[in-house]
């Protein structure tokens, strides 16, 4: 169900291996970097997450690496845009949306891979186990909640598949925005919310079921999911594309043998369970890019 092509030796090749002598140089303009992270539990709690990659990354650098979180994707993809920050993890869909505004001035990065190896996620719809809603169609009329405009999962997948089968979530159901995967899942427990969309992998590997698991926000019994998309490709790590190719190469090369060095900062970094990360590039997300474009042309219409 959940497959997704696994990107190993031809990514892993992309890789260079990069001299201190060379390294030296980007050291030179960069004397810290700004990785710039969307919370998926709460600010503090991601912060205090990250601290220990901060920190790994920073040794492994040779220069400070410095956390940066904002409430929404576009915060972190604007920072990015502005060179306040040098990388970002951010959804495909709000690196799509970058992508094509400022015509091509960031690029990906890594990803992560689920806990069988796998790249790639869904969007999925999901109700309170105890609610009479048994599929999507018992919740036309009801409140359906979607997160916010640069979520994959949470807006741009459901927005495009649903249109597409005749169904526009606009007028199917009542959509309002929550303003976060968190927010919309806390308002299906709380009563808020009939439903709303969110994402998960393969088994709850790793995504936002699996981070309020783990965070005690969640147990799994009490939701159920009612509908879930194709698969799609996971959220990338991206950065300026201006950057140095050697600092881009040491980014890249970080985030790749960080499984190997410590499995347990590697999950923490991916929010679950994972086989590693691996090299991407824009091909992976062309499918994105047009659900963007598609989303474009059908407000224009």
């Amino acid at each position: 169900m959940m497959r997704f092509a696994t990107i190993v030796g031809a990514g892993m090749a992309l890789i260079t291996s990069v001299t201190m002598a060379a390294a030296a140089d980007w050291r030179e303009k960069y004397k810290e970097i700004g990785f710039g992270v969307i919370p998926v539990e709460t600010q503090t709690q991601t912060s205090s997450t990250m601290d220990g990659f901060a920190a790994y990354a920073s040794k492994k650098l040779g220069v400070p690496v410095k956390i940066f979180t904002a409430t929404e994707f576009i915060g972190i993809n604007n920072a990015l845009v502005a060179g306040q920050i040098h990388m970002a993890w951010t959804s495909p869909s709000a690196y799509a949306g970058t992508w094509l505004d400022c015509k091509g001035c960031v690029e990906p990065l890594v990803t992560a891979t689920d806990k069988d190896g796998n790249l790639g996620y869904n969007s999925v719809l999901i109700v309170k186990s105890d609610s009479p809603y048994q599929k999507f169609e018992d919740l036309m009329g009801k409140n359906v909640a979607r997160t916010e405009p640069n979520s994959q999962s949470g807006f741009l997948v459901p927005t495009v598949e649903f249109a597409k089968m005749g169904k526009p979530v606009e007028t199917y159901f009542k959509s309002p925005i929550s303003g976060g995967h968190t927010q919309s899942v806390l308002g299906v427990l709380g009563g808020t919310y009939d439903a709303a969309f969110t994402w998960t992998t393969k088994g709850d590997g790793y995504g936002q079921i699996r981070t309020m698991i783990d965070k005690n926000m969640l147990k799994r019994e009490q939701i159920r999911v009612i509908w879930e998309s194709s698969i799609v490709p996971p959220p990338p790590v991206i950065a300026r594309s201006d950057l140095p190719a050697d600092l881009k190469a040491e980014l890249t090369k970080l985030f790749v043998e960080l499984h190997k060095e410590d499995m347990a900062l590697a999950e923490a970094v991916a929010k679950g369970k994972t086989q590693g990360f691996v090299p991407v590039d824009h091909k992976t997300y062309d499918s994105t890019v047009e659900m963007r474009k598609q989303l474009k042309d059908s407000r224009k219409s």
